[in-house]
C-alpha cells in the first residue's frame, strides 16, 4: 500500500485553520470528474474503512449566531430551506404565486422553481463573503443591473448581518485586530489607518477589511480542531487507539482509518459526533442553531455512505457488513 504523508500546519491562515503542505492535503479536488478521481485513490486497507466526518454548513450557522440575525436564525427554529428563501428574495417577481410570508410557500420552491433556487447559491456565496454586485456581475454572469438588484435583496434580508459587519469595521478602526474563534486576534493594521466608507479609501483597506470580517466566521472552524483532539483523547482513553485512526482535517471535516468492526465504527460515530456538537463557548452557545455533523464511511473517499447519528451496532452491521471487505 502507498501513503500519503502531508504537513498540516498550525500558521499559514488568517482564520486559524490548518494548512498543508507536501502534498498540501487540505486543497485536493472535491467536485466534478477530477475530485470522484481524486477521491477513488483514497483507499482503506483490508479489514478497515475511510471515514469522513463534516460540519453541517458550520460558517452559516455561526454567522447566524454571532450576528443574532432573525433571518439566518429562523432557517433552523422555523424550517425555512435557506436557498429556496434567498430566491425568492432574489427573483420575486419571477414567481408571482410564492407567498414570502409561509414557510411552506417558500420550501416549495425547491419543487416550482428548482432553476431559480439553483441559480441563487452563487450569489448567496460571493455577497457572503463580502462580495459585490460587480463581483456577480464578473464571475456569475449576472447582467449588472440585476446583479445590483441581488445585492440591494440579500442586504435588506440580512440587515441585521450587515449592521454586524460594520460594527466589525469600527473595532477594526479603534483597535487594529478583530477578536476571531478562542480568543485568536487578527491584526488590521492598515483599516486602523484609514477612514472606511469613502472614496479615498485604498483599496488595500477594504480588502483588509473584507478578509477579516470573513476570518470572524471562518475561525470557528477551529471547533474541528477542538473536536479531533477531544475525541482522540478519548480514543486514547478506551484503549481503541490502535483500531481508530485519525489521519487528515479538511476545512470543517476530520478524517479517520476504523477497523471495520461494529463496535469501533460506533465508538467513533458516537465520540466524534459528540465532540463536533460542541458549543460550551460563550460566544456560540444557542439552542436555536445547535452545531450539527454526521460521519460517513466506505472502503474509499469516493464511495462513503452516510451513518445516522447513534446508529447502534446492529444497523452499523447491517449497512456495513463484515463481507463486503
Amino acid at each position: 500500500k502507498d501513503f500519503l504523508h502531508g504537513n498540516l500546519k498550525l500558521g499559514g491562515t488568517q482564520s486559524g485553520r490548518l494548512s498543508s503542505n507536501s502534498p498540501n492535503l487540505t486543497n485536493l479536488p472535491a467536485h466534478g470528474g477530477m475530485g470522484k478521481l481524486v477521491k477513488s485513490c483514497i483507499v482503506a486497507p483490508d479489514g478497515w474503512l475511510f471515514a469522513g466526518a463534516d460540519f453541517s454548513a458550520l460558517e452559516e450557522r455561526i454567522g447566524a449566531i454571532l450576528s443574532n440575525d432573525p433571518n439566518r436564525i429562523k432557517v433552523y427554529t422555523d424550517g425555512y430551506d435557506g436557498h429556496s428563501l434567498r430566491a425568492q428574495t432574489y427573483f420575486a417577481d419571477q414567481m408571482p404565486d410564492i407567498d414570502p410570508t409561509n414557510v411552506d410557500s417558500i420550501n416549495s420552491i425547491a419543487d416550482k422553481y428548482p432553476e431559480l433556487r439553483r441559480q441563487s447559491k452563487a450569489p448567496t456565496f460571493a455577497l457572503q463573503y463580502m462580495g459585490t454586485a460587480h463581483t456577480l456581475h464578473k464571475r456569475a454572469g449576472f447582467p449588472i443591473e440585476q446583479a445590483q438588484q441581488i445585492e440591494k435583496a440579500f442586504k435588506e434580508l440580512y440587515k441585521v448581518s450587515e449592521d454586524f459587519n460594520r460594527q466589525n469595521k469600527t473595532l477594526m478602526e479603534d483597535n487594529g485586530h478583530v477578536e476571531c474563534a478562542f480568543g485568536l486576534k487578527l491584526r488590521t493594521p492598515i483599516i486602523s489607518k484609514c477612514v472606511l466608507g469613502n472614496s479615498s479609501t485604498p483599496y488595500e483597506a477594504d480588502k483588509e477589511a473584507r478578509s477579516a470580517n470573513n476570518a470572524i466566521t471562518q475561525s470557528w472552524g477551529m471547533l474541528l480542531n477542538r473536536a479531533m483532539n477531544a475525541t482522540n483523547d478519548r480514543i486514547e482513553a478506551s484503549g481503541y487507539s490502535s483500531y481508530i485512526l485519525p489521519c487528515n482535517m479538511i476545512h470543517d471535516a476530520g478524517y479517520f482509518l476504523v477497523k471495520h468492526e461494529a463496535r469501533y465504527i460506533q465508538f467513533l460515530n458516537d465520540v466524534l459526533i459528540q465532540e463536533m456538537q460542541w458549543n460550551d463557548d460563550d460566544l456560540i452557545r444557542s439552542t436555536d442553531v445547535p452545531m450539527a455533523a454526521s460521519l460517513e464511511l466506505g472502503k474509499s473517499w469516493d464511495t462513503l455512505v452516510p451513518l445516522h447519528n447513534h446508529a447502534p451496532q446492529r444497523e452499523i452491521s447491517d449497512i456495513f457488513p463484515r463481507s463486503s471487505t
